[in-house]
């Protein structure tokens, strides 16, 4: 027992660290809180809904309705996905309860803030209020709705719902409409209500009135009499719009057309995105929502029209309702203000044909074949009268309770109060067509795959013109619509119409009757669907026609065994107990939340869908060790150890992934469309602004997919071929000046760090290519560009912290003095030197001269600020990272070094001989450059990508939509998986057949796919061009052989490089020349030199250099010859140094 508890505690006490996090975390997943918290006076939610009672104008008559902030309808609600947001919802009504549901939402991640009064949580009472927990997922950007759960208050307490997208959307629109339809009655809610319960039986009546965002027509009344006014969507001509449809009726379905237009391609449905599919009308049902591109006509189109009619029809039985409103370009003179005298659209008279089997996902949904299927329910729903009128499924009626003290407990409620006992039979609900006939509960296990199958088995009520459907909508996970069809469901024939069609997930699709009237127990048409239970909890799945579900046309499902669902401890969730309790708060108490803290931890081990992906536990439940190793900048080599223990992908954060291998690469940063987006939320790239997407997209670096496409456009000729020949001169500048400052320095004798002096030629190669000028770096060391830089970059993981634990506008208050000045100073510097090279007159080619002359590069100043500021800081520090990696593992290996040095000197007569050119023809110099890539990645961290929609499969496993992934740079480089003998530098790998099997493909020093380093070219010659120069005029000589350099460094996103200490022997071509040059004017011994023929003999060198010995033995004496006489300059210094002394 003590384990259990040790662990329970443990738990505990990490829940309850992770919950210093403040409200609102801004970005991301949560900081995975633990326990309760009382949301005081200080407390401000991100947004609030306040229900009231009170007489409304609808439809051109008033109404007494339920409405949400006093309009009909509630404001649109915009949420960002994978954020918590608290929406405040005060009941201002005197005698009634109210809840908001979010429509279309999983709501897995906060199972009491469903808003299902009888199911999930109790009502909110009069003059109280609750704090909803709303934190749609990354896969659930989209159109959806909130309303109120509570009897009929739906048809007026509701509002939009939009989940923004994560990135940029896949389809390009120039603006959006919202067209939320509804229902009109002229009778209240609680006249509706009665007359459905009553015995005997008093229905409703037919609608009244079909609303367009609440504006509309009576039956009763005239459009252009007395104010009365048609709905009205205004557009402008030549513009695409995104349309999105909400159905929001109480009954109708609506089929809409407008006159002139039927060009409405579907691109979404129920806030799933599709591949695009045209319909020449719209259609909805209640509680569905569909997204359209709408392209509006242009001026010539018009032709001087600007009013055109939309239609309305619904298709309910017992008769169809027309209704209409207008599209109104901006310029109309001619205005329609009322109906015509007949419907100038025909509809179709068969509305279950309207895209059936035509809506594909627009990326793969992991959707179960039949094969997988575990467990197939059939249901039937019958309508049955006595005195009065309800509705069975299965046999089972059941409804929501709307008075104002519930009389039955929620279950989710009973459970956590009952435990095991309040938990629905399995078995008997096996036996008893799904339900368990003591709790009235559908129950399901974790991991089943269920085949539902809904049957219409008859109304009492005639077609009579329009059709019996039941839009059936289910709460918690979506499912797959699987199709429809009349009759009986034939699973073998259905499948067959599967083979060439993968179904979007969806949480409301139609159940038709295809006959005129059908006696109770006939099937008159099936609608089946397939679901992954995923989602524990308590969840609804419900006919979403309002009336219907007053009526008993409900069931409630407990998705999971009872470890599930009650991951929360008691105390926890005590103040959603009981009704009225202190999770609803009034003028004197604040409500208390729940922070699911020690069951997030639960959660996230047992049942989170990333369970089965191997890596240490604390990381799964929580990203707080992630963050304390970043702070500590070892975060890089603890996710190496990570990938050796637990191999090529490990579970690093509850929602995120990290891989090594090659196709990883390819799928993760390759993958087109749709695209994997960049992290802003903590983890990858961060600073200033990074998390608003108006700054970060003037940045080609954190820009996203569309303007990311502009700007490189933009940028491309700079890094063209020709460009790149034409800029070599820069690169041979500063190359010949660092040669000249490192011999300068080194005079003395003292070590040099050779860090230092490749950071500054990078930087002045950058700032010339850049700006056209110098930063002067090479003959000034102080000039404050290279602290700027350093000190911004330290900044890196501070802002990652902030931005996870929502500390952004902290952050600035609190982050050191010198990294605010360095960030003020690197904006002044680097505007200050755009500013003058676009007041220069000289024709120079660099960057901006290519930018600024590109026809298709029509970028601001700013813009041009914000791209030079991304090329220095990438410029700069890669290429002087790769510098001195690549001559630290070169001296580290004498035999390679020797290798190099062989081939570089043989190669080049002349210092001036080694060119851009003449270097990308030395085969070991690219394997050295290629291996010391691979062994140190200049940017040793993985830069996380989002997977897109609702999932994608990696590496031959699926991965739910939103799930951060990425390929971890140092990771993949060192992993057995992908290399042989991974830790050893090994330039050969990358030249002979010994090392065939290694998976070159895994390392990718310069990213992968449409994003990756626009510079990379640039940058090997850079590498070609400076390791030859030095190695052709420098012996290289580490002071501390056994040193271990790369071990003494931290990572901060990037290499926080330390000192490397060499011994650059100087002048020694000059110096061997010299010699070389005595040997042959003096007639050397020829069995000195081995073989070498008379007429060789006194051959000199020209410029005061020597060809190589043609003969093994004359290759040997020479590199014997090389090495006395580097050990005679060593003795010369140390006389040098000891006279220096002496003098002293």
């Amino acid at each position: 027992m003590r384990p259990f508890v040790s662990l329970v505690s443990f738990l505990s006490c990490l829940a309850q660290v992770s919950a210093w996090a403040p409200r609102a975390s801004g970005h991301g997943a949560p900081g995975h809180y633990g326990g309760m918290q009382t949301h005081d006076a200080s407390f401000t939610p991100d947004h609030i809904l306040r229900v009231t009672q009170q007489n409304v104008s609808i439809g051109c008559q008033t109404r007494e309705s339920v409405v949400v902030n006093g309009t009909l309808y509630g404001p649109t609600l915009r949420l960002p996905p994978g954020q918590r947001s608290w929406i405040r919802v005060y009941n201002d009504m005197e005698h009634h309860n109210t809840t908001m549901h979010w429509h279309g939402l999983s709501m897995r991640m906060a199972p009491f803030s469903d808003g299902t009064p009888s199911a999930s949580q109790w009502p909110i009472p009069p003059g109280r209020f609750f704090d909803y927990e709303v934190y749609p997922l990354k896969s659930e950007s989209g159109t959806y709705f909130y309303h109120s759960h509570v009897g009929f208050q739906a048809m007026t307490a509701a509002g939009p719902l939009i989940i923004e997208d994560s990135a940029e959307p896949p389809y390009a629109y120039d603006d959006e409409r919202i067209i939320m339809l509804s229902d009109y009655y002229n009778k209240t809610d609680t006249q509706i209500e009665k007359g459905l319960t009553a015995s005997p039986f008093v229905w409703s009546g037919e609608t009244n009135a079909v609303l367009i965002n609440g504006v509309g027509v009576s039956v009763d009344e005239t459009a252009g009499q007395n104010g009365c006014k048609l709905p009205i969507i205004n557009v402008e001509p030549g513009k695409t719009y995104r349309l999105r449809f909400i159905g929001a009726t109480a009954i109708s379905m609506v089929q809409l057309g407008i006159v002139g237009h039927d060009n409405f391609t579907i691109i979404s449905a129920d806030g799933a995105y599709t591949k695009p599919h045209s319909e020449n009308i719209m259609q909805l049902s209640s509680g569905q929502r569909f997204d359209v591109i709408f392209k509006a006509k242009t001026e010539e189109e018009l032709n001087g029209t600007g009013d055109f009619l939309i239609q309305m029809e619904t298709k309910d039985r017992p008769k169809v309702y027309q209704g209409y409103g207008v599209l109104r370009y901006y310029k109309a003179t001619t205005q329609i203000n009322k109906a015509p005298a007949t419907p100038p659209l025909t509809f179709s008279t068969k509305p279950y044909e309207w895209a059936e089997y035509a809506l594909e996902p627009l990326v793969p949904n992991n959707f179960p074949k039949a094969s997988e299927v575990t467990r197939t329910i059939n249901i039937d729903s019958r309508q049955l009268s006595t005195q009065s009128i309800i509705w069975q499924i299965n046999g089972l009626e059941w409804n929501e309770t709307s008075s104002p003290f519930p009389g039955d407990k929620p279950y989710l409620v009973n459970i956590y109060e009952q435990g095991e006992a309040a938990m629905p039979n399995y078995t008997a609900a096996m036996n008893n067509n799904g339900w368990d006939p003591t709790t009235l509960t559908w129950p399901a296990k974790l991991g089943e795959v269920l085949e539902i199958v809904w049957h219409n088995t008859g109304s009492l009520v005639n077609n009579g013109g329009g059709v019996d459907f039941h839009p059936f909508h289910a709460h918690g996970g979506h499912f797959w619509d699987i199709g429809s069809g009349n009759g009986t469901y034939n699973q073998t024939e259905n499948e067959e119409k599967l083979k060439n069609y993968n179904p979007v997930k969806r949480d409301t699709t139609n159940l038709y009757r295809y006959g005129e009237k059908t006696t109770s127990g006939a099937n008159a048409g099936w609608r089946a669907w397939r679901l992954r239970v995923e989602d524990a909890g308590v969840w609804m799945i419900h006919c979403h026609i309002l009336q219907h579900m007053v009526m008993g046309m409900q069931t409630v499902w407990v998705m999971g065994d009872y470890k599930d669902i009650a991951v929360l401890p008691l105390l926890d969730t005590a103040g959603y107990l009981q009704f009225g309790g202190n999770s609803t708060g009034n003028s004197t108490d604040a409500p208390t939340a729940i922070f699911y803290g020690v069951g997030r931890a639960v959660y996230n081990i047992y049942f989170h869908p990333l369970r089965h992906y191997p890596g240490p536990r604390l990381w799964a439940i929580s990203r707080l060790p992630w963050n304390l190793v970043n702070l500590k900048g070892s975060l890089a080599f603890r996710i190496r150890e990570l990938h050796e223990q637990y191999g090529p992908v490990v579970r690093i954060a509850p929602d995120e992934l990290s891989y090594t291998s090659s196709t990883a690469w390819k799928k993760i940063y390759g993958q087109r469309s749709p695209e994997f987006s960049k992290c802003f939320d903590g983890r990858g790239i961060a600073g200033p602004s990074v998390t608003n997407p108006a700054v970060r997209n003037g940045g080609i670096v954190t820009a996203d997919q569309e303007p990311h496409a502009r700007l490189r456009k933009a940028v491309l000729p700079a890094f063209s071929e020709r460009a790149l020949r034409e800029q070599e001169e820069i690169l041979q500048l500063y190359a010949n000046k660092l040669v000249d400052r490192l011999r300068s320095s080194s005079k003395t004798g003292a070590p040099q760090d050779l860090v230092k002096w490749f950071s500054l030629a990078a930087f002045d190669i950058i700032s010339d290519l850049a700006f056209g000028q110098a930063a002067g770096c090479l003959d000034d060391a102080s000039q404050p560009w290279l602290q700027v830089i350093g000190t911004r970059a330290q900044g890196i993981v501070r802002y990652q912290f902030a931005i996870h634990y929502g500390l952004e506008g902290w952050l600035e208050w609190l982050a050191p003095k010198a990294q605010k000045l360095a960030l003020k100073k690197h904006g002044e510097l680097t505007a200050g030197k755009v500013k003058r090279r676009l007041q220069a007159t000289e024709n120079k080619k660099d960057f901006m001269s290519y930018i600024l002359e590109n026809p298709q590069a029509d970028l601001s100043n700013a813009d041009l600020v914000r791209m030079a500021s991304a090329f220095i800081v990438a410029g700069s520090g890669t290429a002087a990272t790769a510098l001195s990696g690549i001559t630290y593992f070169l001296c580290r290996s004498p035999e390679k070094y020797s290798r190099l040095t062989q081939e570089i000197r043989n190669a080049f007569t002349r210092d001036e001989d080694i060119t851009m050119t003449s270097t990308g023809e030395l085969r070991y110099l690219k394997a050295v450059i290629e291996e010391g890539l691979r062994i140190y990645p200049p940017s040793p961290s993985a830069l996380p990508r989002f997977v897109p929609g609702a999932g994608e499969d990696i590496d031959g496993k699926w991965v739910p939509g939103g799930t951060a992934v990425g390929v971890h740079q140092l990771s993949a480089a060192h992993s057995g998986f992908n290399w042989s003998h991974p830790k050893d530098f090994i330039p050969e790998r990358w030249m002979d057949e010994d090392f065939s099997r290694d998976d070159k493909s895994a390392s990718q020093p310069f990213s992968f796919g449409p994003r990756n380093c626009i510079g990379k070219s640039m940058a090997y010659a850079e590498l070609r061009i400076v390791l030859a120069k030095i190695l052709w005029n420098f012996d290289l000589e580490l002071v501390d052989m056994a040193e271990d350099w790369v071990s003494k460094q931290k990572v901060y996103l990037i290499w926080q490089k330390v000192p490397l200490m060499l011994h650059p022997e100087r002048d020694i071509p000059k110096f061997l020349d010299a010699c070389m040059s005595l040997i042959w004017n003096t007639q050397l011994d020829e069995a000195l030199l081995s073989g070498r023929t008379d007429a060789n003999k006194g051959r000199r060198r020209q410029r005061g250099t020597t060809t190589a010995p043609h003969n093994s033995d004359g290759a040997a004496t020479t590199m014997k010859m090389r090495a006395m006489m580097r050990n005679m300059t060593k003795m010369t210094r140390r006389v040098d140094d000891r006279v220096d002394r002496s003098k002293n």
